[in-house]
């Protein structure tokens, strides 16, 4: 291999080989699509060119198996980031030789912190080598490793993976635009998708889907499953039986939003706009609503797989939000419609609606029939609005939960 060349590193294996046997909640899935998703939408935060991001996503889709030459290593902007993120992520749990893949030493200490980040959700190591300052891999290692995280504070409300927009726009200042997606990459790693602005993430749908890259970063960490997801739905009409029949209902504090779960979804409704709150494939997309209005929130309905959890709870209500000042008819769901959509339609009414944080959550788990199975999601919404419960179902129901919906045999 030429030495002017990046390539899949030595020692791991094509993406395109079976998947290994990652649980649905490995963390390492966020961080893996966080860093395509957060170097892409990092240029959509500072409002650097269109034209830096076109090139990064469309190097990402690029071929670069191993022996594939992906990038000349004079090149430092947008597609030898791609080149990077590539050696770094493609195969995360392979022996990792890095050495033959990248022959700059620079390279490889930034693709060794992103590997780092990815794979351990840790930031760059001390001591890691930073290139001259103007180099944009100087740059996003300095912003990520200088930017202080903010200590986590749900009245505030302060948020750890807020760093990741702190930390681009610090590397913006220190080499613009092109650092500011390295930084985004790498902050992306660390914090994953589920740390990067939903705002963020809409505007960078005008040039891709930002499930595209999740779906690549996934596939290239973990390896190619045809059959489950990203490349296809997560879930599949009759595992469950609230995904098993359409439900749809008005939201009771606005009927402009429409609470429902995934098989409404597949109907598809006459909307304008959908806020997802669980995974969904390809199949599952609403093909009629723009892509820009079609906001995929990463949101597990299990205690402590949500790394982020405050910040996505508070991001998914704002983008509901700003869908609904936009004049938009929304679809908030997610798998049954009975857990994650409560939890976001009580805080979207609280923040939007001036509503009381226990009376919205007793009201819309009422509306869709609903659980409090994860009562940490209620527990969270209410720390969000000042409120503490420590025990949701006893609180907030005394006289015992209301039935839950199921569909009927």
């Amino acid at each position: 291999m030429p030495s002017d060349a990046l390539s899949a590193p030595s020692g791991s294996t094509d993406s395109s080989l079976p998947a290994s046997a990652w649980h649905r909640d490995d963390p390492r899935h966020d961080r893996a699509a966080g860093a395509w998703v957060g170097a892409a939408a990092a240029g959509c935060l500072v409002d650097a060119p269109a034209a830096l991001v076109t090139e990064l996503v469309s190097a990402s889709a690029a071929d670069a198996g191993p022996g594939t030459a992906a990038a000349p290593a004079t090149d430092s902007g947008p597609a030898r980031l791609a080149g990077l993120i590539r050696a770094a992520i493609t195969r995360i749990d392979a022996p990792l030789d890095l050495d033959t893949a990248l022959a700059d030493p620079h390279d490889r200490a930034f693709a060794l912190a992103v590997r780092r980040a990815c794979a351990e959700g840790r930031p760059p190591a001390p001591g890691t080598p930073v290139p001259a300052p103007g180099d944009p891999r100087g740059a996003a290692l300095r912003a990520v490793t200088e930017t202080p995280v903010p200590e986590p504070d749900l009245r505030g409300p302060s948020f750890p993976c807020r760093h990741f927009a702190d930390a681009v726009r610090r590397a913006l200042d220190l080499g613009g635009g092109v650092a500011a997606l390295y930084a985004g990459a790498l902050a992306g790693a660390r914090w994953g998708a589920s740390g990067v602005p939903l705002a963020a993430q809409r505007r960078l749908a005008d040039i891709i889907a930002p499930r595209e890259l999740v779906i690549r970063g996934v596939v290239m960490a973990r390896g190619s499953d045809p059959a489950s997801w990203p490349e296809r739905s997560g879930y599949h009409t009759g595992d469950s039986k609230g995904i098993y029949l359409p439900f749809h209902t008005p939201h009771p504090y606005d009927p402009g939003v429409i609470l429902g779960n995934l098989t409404y979804l597949r109907a598809r409704p006459d909307i304008d706009a959908v806020v997802s709150l669980n995974r969904i494939g390809p199949e599952d997309v609403h093909t009629g609503v723009p892509a820009r209005d079609r906001v995929e929130v990463w949101l597990a309905d299990h205690p402590g797989a949500n790394p982020n959890l405050p910040f996505v709870l508070e991001e998914a209500a704002a983008a509901v939000a700003a869908l609904r000042a936009e004049g938009k008819r929304v679809l908030l769901h997610c798998a049954a419609g009975q857990s994650r959509t409560p939890a976001v339609a009580a805080l979207y009414a609280v923040r939007s609606r001036g509503a009381d944080v226990r009376e919205a959550l007793e009201r819309v788990i009422r509306t869709v029939e609903g659980h409090l199975d994860n009562p940490e999601l209620s527990a969270t919404v209410a720390a969000l609005s000042g409120d503490r419960l420590d025990d949701p179902a006893a609180e907030l129901f005394p006289q015992g939960l209301p039935p839950r919906r199921h569909h009927p045999g």
